[in-house]
């Protein structure tokens, strides 16, 4: 079982490697083949993710229609985040086309009222790719304006010292690392809500799991999106909580291979219809001799399979039923938020 990393589809190299620390290979979906990013594709190479898009028809019209978007928001929306309130504003109406420069592709996305089930649910797969895709645009750059503050107060820092006559590294990771720790500078929380019922959309058409794959962990390293679902699920229950795990490419003592035994763990609960007691495994390490330690904290939806539980959160009725009739094996969904500790 791999862990899945939601609701976002853009990862940064932090988050990305602090899920690895604890998980390994982690599932990161995609709206569209033609936009993912330069660092996934690297962090892919590196075997930290499994980089997944559930549907690629219509690429072409979607392209089309956010380089559509893009021009429509240039001009009329002057604020960071502004495109995405006005996408919240419109729910499922495309607002930047007129009947003239790109009419037939109007024609097609367009929500019409006699059409059957199978294409409304269609359409509004095709509605969520492009939110998401405007979402994932708008989380690469918000990215890079944290990485260019942390190297600024990095270079900061490192002046400070100097001038001093301070020697030794700056306590700040050149980069953001820090930065991220703090989540006082990123603002992806941005329409939580509308990411997470998007998102659900596109997870519930993937074809692996309906072949039977299981995947019953979901972890998000947004604490909005995570308690967004404890909100909506009184029946969760926690069954892991551990403040201080050490990373792997920062530790200073040869490392011990910690997330074998823990997804063992992970998969008897996902796996078990009655209560299982208490975590088997140690973190066999020494949390103070590592630069960055991450704090992880999981929950069980018991009786509930992932299609069903995530089609709670969205506006659309499909439960999944095609994943959950493949997911042999699973009972239990478990949902987790991962963070940086000090």
């Amino acid at each position: 079982m791999k862990p899945i990393y939601f609701p976002f589809t853009y990862i940064s190299k932090p988050v990305a490697e602090a899920l690895h620390a604890c998980f390994g290979k982690t599932i990161v979906y995609h709206p569209s083949s033609k936009n993912i990013p330069e660092e996934s594709h690297q962090l892919a190479e590196y075997d930290m993710l499994d980089i997944r898009i559930p549907v690629k028809k219509d690429e072409e019209k979607l392209s089309v229609i956010l380089k559509e978007y893009d021009a429509w928001a240039n001009l009329h929306q002057g604020s960071r985040g502004g495109q995405l309130d006005f996408v919240k504003t419109r729910k499922n109406k495309i607002p930047f086309f007129n009947d003239t420069s790109t009419s037939q592709i109007k024609a097609d996305i367009k929500h019409i009222a006699d059409e059957s089930p199978d294409r409304t649910m269609s359409d509004s797969v095709f509605n969520a790719r492009i939110f998401l895709s405007i979402a994932q645009n708008f989380d690469m750059q918000n990215d890079k304006v944290v990485q260019d503050i942390a190297s600024v107060e990095t270079a900061r820092v490192d002046l400070m010292k100097s001038l001093q006559g301070e020697d030794g590294p700056s306590p700040l990771v050149p980069g953001y690392q820090d930065t991220f720790k703090t989540g006082c500078l990123t603002d992806d929380d941005h329409m939580i809500a509308e990411r997470i019922a998007a998102w659900a959309l596109l997870m519930c058409r993937d074809p692996r799991s309906r072949m039977g794959e299981n995947c019953g962990l979901f972890v998000t390293s947004s604490r909005q999106a995570i308690d967004h679902l404890l909100e909506k699920t009184p029946e969760a229950k926690s069954v892991l909580s551990i403040d201080a795990i050490p990373m792997v490419e920062n530790q200073l003592e040869k490392p011990i291979k910690y997330p074998e035994d823990m997804m063992e763990y992970l998969n008897r609960i996902a796996e078990s219809s009655q209560p299982v007691k208490g975590h088997p495994f140690t973190l066999g390490l020494d949390a103070s001799k590592c630069n960055t330690k991450v704090s992880l904290s999981l929950y069980v939806v018991p009786a509930t399979l992932p299609g069903e539980y995530f089609s709670r959160f969205t506006d659309v009725d499909s439960s999944c039923e095609k994943i959950e009739k493949g997911q042999v094996g699973l009972k239990n969904t478990l949902i987790g938020h991962i963070g940086f500790s000090a």
